[in-house]
């Protein structure tokens, strides 16, 4: 069975995310260009995903209780300012654990889908 996550567009394979946070990073950003009619991706990258993939797969954890309203936030937050928590910066050690918390628990179904590099 082909996977549907893998797709190729004009013959060019799809290229996989190195990281669920740069999936994350890619899904905040399409998202605001979106809203801002800009082009997605300046790379001309074809990813095995579209962005509602990505967002289904943290409703489906949020459903099911493995992502709380918490990490939600945090994920809003760094991932539409394109940058992660790091306490260095003043962000606490909480908001940083919940940061990798949330990234974890994505992490499982993007690489069982092949959006993220296993």
């Amino acid at each position: 069975m082909r996977n549907k996550y893998l797709s190729f567009s004009n013959n060019v394979q799809a290229t996989p995310f190195q990281s669920t946070e740069e999936a994350w990073f890619w899904y905040c950003l399409c998202e605001q260009q979106e809203h801002t009619h800009q082009s997605h991706d300046k790379q001309h990258l074809v990813r095995p995903c579209e962005t509602s993939d990505i967002f289904i797969a943290v409703r489906k954890l949020l459903r099911i209780g493995t992502l709380r309203p918490s990490h939600i936030k945090v994920l809003s937050k760094y991932g539409f300012g394109q940058v992660p928590p790091h306490p260095h910066f003043g962000d606490s050690l909480k908001i940083c654990h919940l940061w990798e918390e949330a990234l974890s628990f994505l992490d499982v179904l993007l690489k069982k889908k092949g959006i993220v590099t296993a």
